[in-house]
């Protein structure tokens, strides 16, 4: 279609346009040149101030990607007239728009030409771009203006990589911004966008209002189709059950027609009923539904301690952990809080609880392990071995993972040891599955944990990789994987860098929680009653929220 069909096709609204009586914001262009979070570059910014703003009361905010081609008057976006209008009728509250375009990094040298940072700031995933927004644009607005602290009264948008961008901002820091407009988004493997939709059906909901915009001519190329790609992110935030419209049209393109048509009528839907917050994961379809706890969330276990690691769970329940800094051992009784067990402990790695209620305590770095009774007595059990973890079979067999010769030995009641695995980056959980006949093994070194058949007489058989871990973009760094848990009903929690992964019995990822903002995982269990109780530790504390236990995670 030639731009006057489209035009005639895709008309603006008077909320588009400057009406009678309505006053006029204002626009206000700074440069911003000393970025430490993509350092090098240099962008333009524009803050647009409404004539109803008053310094006494916080203004809500909306950002909005590639800047300029947004409020320039002679595109059909129109932003700034938009907002004049919504502002001026209350269907949104008194917002400033802060207009950002992508960053460029300035020619080196005479005749070389500058370098656009577009695409790596817009289609990367990760929090990169957040903490850009977080740390450097919003502090310096916020010198000028009076703005809300709050995501539920922050609204993020963007076109093409800009809507990827804008989604992504909220997905990493939904408490920063929870309101989204995505105009043809590119959730296509360019950065790895396409993975968003299956880690959406997978990742426990967020409180974020989407809405998105497409169509049947958007773009079909080397890197992906846009059409196909909205339309799986909708169906991804529709079944995990997020506040989510859609506006679709088929002779809607990659370009600014439909999306600044329906434009008005999308922000009065993200800014309804506002300020009341966004609810989360409302009638939710996900594995994840079956194991959460509605109105549930982390709550930080008491005691006297100051630090926590090396979580584990006992027969009977109770959860138990070493801190570093007491060189103690504290166990945890249902609700109640983290009471000191026993002390005297080297550095701790790892803790495994037995059938009689035993606790062994991996110590590497004095290459012991040492066995506890629930009367806080301590004894040595197994010198001479660099033990990171250790498991206990039935029949009393031990298997102990050993990262500095990269592999897992067994330990016979008898006493003997030997190798049944090896060849791993660095093995660190280890764990029987809920039958014993099988063992995991998790790699600190690798995305993936490992399952083995136990033979009779002990030895490990048919190693597969058989639980991926679902690797981040590109801001992961560290160990991925370290302690797991195995529910009485077989599936699996896998403690990593990104949160808490839950595996069912098949294998597969069936669900990802994450912890408190800015907390890492670091251990995990699954204590009290019927394992309902979730616990994970981030070397300092140990959290714990109430769950469910199904026998399955399928659905």
């Amino acid at each position: 279609m030639t731009p006057e069909q489209l035009d005639v096709e895709f008309p603006l609204g008077p909320d588009s346009l400057p009406q009678p009586g309505v006053p006029p914001g204002r626009l206000e262009k700074f440069t911003w040149s000393t970025s430490r979070v993509f350092p090098g570059t240099v962008r333009d910014c524009w803050i647009y101030v409404p004539a109803q703003y008053d310094a006494a009361k916080p203004a809500c905010v909306l950002v909005v990607q590639d800047g300029e081609a947004h409020w320039q008057p002679e595109r059909r976006w129109r932003i700034p007239s938009v907002l004049d209008n919504l502002i001026h009728q209350q269907a949104i509250p008194v917002t400033i728009g802060i207009f950002i375009n992508p960053g460029v990094i300035p020619a080196s040298a005479a005749g070389a030409a500058a370098h656009s940072n577009r695409s790596f700031e817009y289609d990367s995933l990760g929090d990169r771009y957040a903490r850009f927004l977080m740390e450097e644009i919003l502090p310096e607005v916020g010198r000028r203006y009076s703005l809300a602290q709050e995501g539920n009264s922050r609204a993020i948008m963007g076109g093409s990589s800009g809507a990827m961008c804008a989604f992504n901002a909220a997905w990493e820091r939904p408490d920063a911004f929870a309101r989204v407009l995505s105009i043809v988004g590119s959730y296509t493997p360019m950065r790895g966008a396409d993975t968003l939709a299956p880690l959406i059906r997978i990742t426990e909901p967020k409180p974020l209002r989407v809405f998105l915009e497409s169509g049947a001519r958007d773009f079909k190329i080397f890197c992906g189709d846009w059409w196909t790609a909205n339309q799986a992110l909708l169906a991804a935030l529709e079944y995990a059950g997020y506040e989510v419209n859609h506006a679709w049209a088929e002779h809607a393109g990659h370009d600014d027609y439909h999306g600044s048509m329906i434009f008005p009528a999308a922000l009065r839907w993200l800014w309804r009923d506002y300020p009341q917050p966004i609810q989360a994961g409302v009638n939710s379809r996900q594995a994840l539904a079956r194991v959460t706890v509605p109105g549930e969330s982390w709550a930080l276990v008491p005691g006297e301690y100051m630090s926590a690691t090396a979580l584990t769970a006992g027969p009977t329940g109770d959860v138990f952990f070493f801190s570093a800094y007491e060189k103690s051992v504290y166990r945890v009784a249902g609700d109640g809080p983290a009471v000191k067990l026993a002390e005297g402990f080297d550095v701790v790695q790892s803790l495994s609880c037995v059938a009689d209620g035993k606790l062994y305590a991996c110590q590497p770095g004095a290459r012991t392990i040492l066995a506890c009774d629930q009367d806080g007595r301590v004894e040595p059990w197994l010198a001479d071995i660099d033990a990171h973890s250790v498991a206990f079979a039935a029949n009393g067999s031990a298997y102990v993972t050993d990262p500095v010769n990269r592999g897992v030995w067994l330990i016979t009641p008898a006493g003997d040891r030997r190798v049944v695995a090896k060849d791993f980056g660095r093995p660190a959980g280890v764990a029987l599955g809920m039958d014993g006949s099988q063992l995991i093994v998790t790699d600190e070194l690798g995305w993936v944990a490992h399952l083995f058949t136990i033979l009779p007489d002990g030895g490990l058989a048919n190693g597969a990789p058989y639980f991926p871990l679902h690797r981040p973009g590109d801001e992961a760094s560290g160990p991925t994987a370290g302690g797991l848990a195995v529910s009485r009903h077989g599936w699996v929690v896998f403690a990593t860098e990104l949160g808490l992964k839950i595996s069912d019995r098949n294998g597969l990822i069936a669900g990802i929680i994450y912890p408190k903002r800015g907390k890492r995982v670091d251990g995990v269990a699954l204590g009290g009653k019927g394992q309902d109780r979730l616990y994970f530790t981030d070397d300092r504390c140990v959290y714990r929220r109430k769950i469910k236990n199904p026998d399955s995670l399928w659905c």
